[in-house]
């Protein structure tokens, strides 16, 4: 249940007390108040009895004296009276009448019965001489009064009603407005749990929620810079990293590379020599040192390939991986090798180029050694904004395990290190897809 529910629900009962006090009191204190209006309403009515029964003495026609009286009795507000027999039959004023009220109120059964007072009456035997012809009844009608409190307690209802809607909805409003910036503090740490580090919050007309906010504000824009300093950092180490390589494949090259060579030329002379005046022994020993120099020259080869793609600075990305890919194909004929260049790479910084070509690298390798792929498909796109890359395979795709391998990893650090993103889209046994989106700053652009 939502804080914003329980609060309504509080407050939505806490009115609904206040109303049934309210009128629960408002009932009661009518009722005190028509009790007390009856007795006194009988009583008056009392007194003018008593100072109009002697008149019937005088009187010739007993019944119409007594239906005068009666009738100016029931003149009186909230007073009913009536002539009935000395058996309780009415006589005078009282005909056909079966209910407690002589005009029943405008209200339900229920509240009538909660509002009807005590009986308060007042009989008085008459007599002429020595004979009794009944009893005169005075007794007190509260109808009139029962139906103004009726009408009153249906206002109170309604604007019982009314206020309670207008209170809850303006609670409602105004928790609705002071609650939406923890709501928007929450949709921005969703944010800054998917690593977007650029989300801000506003601060709010709250003032007990504006620390939060600033210190979110704070926090984030620190998490923004510490990545960029990361970023920045492994940019960096990746730079080192190559330029290291480039040196040491250089050195290799460059160095230990003629040194071989020239010992591959010495040892072809002295092979010659040896030939010429029928050195066996030495030819067999000239034979095993070229045996292992070409095995030195071979593994060579492989470390500056491992360091430094020379393709890569002799040809450019381009040319490089469409090296790659000839060269895919030539030793395994066997899968359809396609691709798909576009855009200008020459630009772009060298620790890019060299990411893009390791990411190809490691994936067509994957391909040919794991994936018992029959069909790849390398993708590499430049636009304006960013460089894409991809690689599609039908192989048997990753177990459910996931990314766990290192080739994997490392591929996913150094896509990192540049702000991109890397997708493994797979399911098994239907195949592979990286996907690496690489963003282009201003300087990488131009």
């Amino acid at each position: 249940m939502s804080l914003k529910f329980r609060i309504v629900v509080i407050v939505t009962i806490i009115l609904l007390i206040n109303f049934a006090a309210a009128g629960f009191f408002m009932v009661k204190n009518a009722r005190q108040a028509l009790i007390a209006e009856m007795e006194s309403s009988t009583q008056l009515a009392k007194g003018l009895l008593i100072n109009a029964l002697p008149t019937l003495r005088f009187s010739n026609d007993l019944g119409l004296r007594l239906t005068m009286i009666v009738d100016s009795v029931r003149d009186t507000r909230h007073i009913r009276a009536w002539f009935e027999d000395m058996h309780g039959q009415p006589l005078i004023g009282r005909e056909k009448e079966s209910e407690g009220f002589i005009n029943k109120p405008d209200a339900p059964n229920w509240f009538i019965k909660l509002m009807e007072p005590e009986s308060v009456a007042f009989r008085r035997l008459i007599t002429k001489g020595s004979k009794s012809y009944g009893y005169l009844v005075v007794e007190a009608d509260p109808s009139d009064e029962v139906t103004e409190v009726w009408r009153d307690v249906q206002v109170l209802f309604w604007l019982g009603s009314f206020f309670l809607v207008l209170i809850v909805g303006l609670v409602y409003v105004a928790l609705r407005q002071g609650l939406r910036p923890l709501e928007e503090l929450a949709d921005a740490l969703a944010k800054l749990e998917k690593g977007d580090f650029t989300t801000r919050v506003e601060t709010s007309v709250v003032k007990e929620l504006n620390p939060i906010q600033n210190r979110f504000n704070h926090m984030a824009k620190v998490l923004e810079k510490t990545l960029e300093e990361n970023h920045s950092l492994a940019s960096n180490i990746l730079t080192v990293q190559e330029e290291e390589r480039r040196d040491l494949a250089r050195e290799l090259h460059d160095e230990l590379g003629p040194c071989l060579f020239g010992i591959c030329v010495d040892l072809a002379d002295i092979d010659r020599i040896a030939g010429e005046h029928l050195l066996g022994d030495i030819q067999k020993k000239v034979g095993s040192v070229k045996v292992i120099t070409n095995q030195i020259q071979s593994l060579i080869r492989k470390m500056l390939s491992r360091l430094r793609p020379m393709t890569l600075d002799d040809l450019g990305l381009y040319d490089a991986l469409r090296d790659m890919i000839h060269n895919w194909r030539d030793r395994q004929p066997e899968i359809d090798w396609e691709w798909d260049f576009v855009g200008d790479y020459r630009d772009l910084p060298d620790t890019i180029q060299v990411t893009v070509y390791r990411i190809v690298q490691e994936c067509t390798t994957n391909c040919v050694r794991h994936a018992n792929a029959s069909h790849v498909k390398v993708e590499v796109k430049r636009d304006a904004q960013s460089l894409k890359v991809s690689v599609t395979d039908d192989g048997k795709g990753l177990s459910v395990d996931g990314v766990s391998g290192f080739g994997l990893i490392g591929m996913r650090e150094r896509v990192s290190a540049l702000g991109g993103r890397i997708a493994f889209d797979t399911e098994e046994g239907l195949g592979l897809q990286v996907r690496v989106l690489i963003p282009l700053k201003e300087d990488d652009k131009t």
